[in-house]
């Protein structure tokens, strides 16, 4: 148990408590009241006022969750963007109001009477959930630019297309790649576990190319510049596929449980789910954790039949032309050869909720430095076959 930060506490006991306490309320929802009442003894909370201007009305920022609030998801070019609002800010006081005990829907409230200027008291919380005080990154086993085959060329309906992509594998044995060695967010992870990786012909394209392939979905063709970099890889990554991957065994646990017993979820309830084949609205029970979402039948279920793995994906509203149902929204792949799904809420604004929550854990987790993997469902047998390129597919 976290204990209470009094008035009288030495600053470096209080700034030790108040990163413990700024963590649970990112991990620990369900606690609400004890995170309340630690953060409302005396001004400790406050870490930074942030002053956002706005002609038009829009700020753009999203916020999640209730009691506190978090912001969720921060628009590019926006009033939000240029004064110093950050994802995962806690919103102590808007415009003097304290907010940290009420409801999204009363902060909002708050908000819209401010008309053009917000004035927001908030705890930073990005330090906390990265370690940055606790531990130093982790660093690469070995990182380098390959070619990465990917889909088809334009015009060329018989020839793929080669992307030059910067790859590390890490110490968790994922193989994270991105566009650029200076890119912070991966266009894509594989986890190494029980692949395999071979080199292949000659007539693939490009000279010391070889294959990463689960046995399952698509493999990936990378290829490397030179015959001692193609060995390297392949005897590193043939290394990797040897280990054991804990976020796998966390994730097909969660599979094979109750929605109530995935602790600390970042959002759950009912949602209407369109088929694969368009081929109608399913009412699911959904529960999101750490990225990754949870099918159930409903929420007695024993047990999940399906998840989607969302690491890459981008959330979008829907308009009721669009969807042919109101208050939609979509869960867009990095890649058009991957998943897209469909869902609709009840109300506008559980559709809200919807979209900064799922906004909210694929961007937390990518800054924790994790990322989402494989999709799966029951009847697939091994999580860690599931896994499909850059973003994931879901197997529902």
């Amino acid at each position: 148990m976290i204990e209470l930060i009094s008035s009288n506490s030495p600053p470096d006991s209080v700034r030790r408590k108040l990163e413990e306490v700024l963590k649970l309320m990112l991990l620990v929802w369900a606690r609400e009241s004890f995170v309340i009442s630690t953060l409302s003894n005396g001004t400790h909370g406050v870490d930074k006022t942030v002053v956002v201007k706005s002609d038009s009305g829009e700020f753009g920022f999203r916020i999640h969750g209730s009691k506190p609030v978090v912001v969720a998801a921060i628009e590019p070019e926006t009033p939000a963007e240029s004064s110093g609002l950050e994802v995962g800010d806690i919103i102590i006081s808007v415009n003097g109001v304290q907010v940290l005990d009420k409801h999204h829907t009363e902060v909002v409230k708050i908000a819209h009477d401010g008309c053009e200027k917000l004035e927001l008291q908030v705890a930073r919380t990005i330090g906390v959930l990265m370690h940055e005080q606790l531990e130093p990154p982790s660093q690469p086993i070995f990182s380098g630019y390959l070619w990465r085959q990917s889909g088809q060329a334009k015009g060329a309906p018989n020839t793929k297309k080669w992307v030059r992509r910067w790859f590390s594998l890490r110490p968790d044995n994922c193989l994270y790649y991105y566009k650029t060695e200076e890119d912070s967010q991966p266009v894509g992870a594989m986890i190494m576990a029980k692949h395999t990786v071979d080199l292949c012909p000659l007539d693939i394209g490009k000279p010391f190319a070889f294959k990463v392939d689960s046995g399952e979905g698509i493999p990936m063709y990378v290829a490397a510049d030179s015959e001692e970099l193609v060995n390297k890889w392949l005897n590193l990554l043939r290394q990797a596929a040897t280990q054991d991957n804990q976020w796998l065994d966390k994730s097909a646990r969660c599979l094979y449980q109750s929605p109530g017993h995935i602790l600390r979820p970042d959002c759950f309830g009912h949602l209407l789910k369109l088929g694969s084949r368009w081929c109608g609205w399913s009412k699911r029970y959904c529960v999101l954790k750490d990225a990754c979402l949870y099918f159930y039948q409903d929420a007695n279920s024993k047990s999940a039949f399906g998840m989607a793995c969302l690491h890459g994906y981008k959330v979008a509203s829907m308009s009721a032309n669009a969807s042919g149902k109101k208050n939609s929204f979509e869960i867009i792949p990095p890649e058009a050869k991957l998943r897209h799904y469909y869902f609709c809420t009840e109300s506008e604004m559980d559709k809200k909720r919807w979209i900064s929550a799922l906004e909210y854990s694929i961007d937390r987790w990518i800054k924790s430095g994790n990322l989402a993997k494989p999709s799966s469902n029951r009847a697939s047998g091994a999580l860690q076959n599931c896994f499909a390129g850059e973003g994931l597919t879901a197997c529902e």
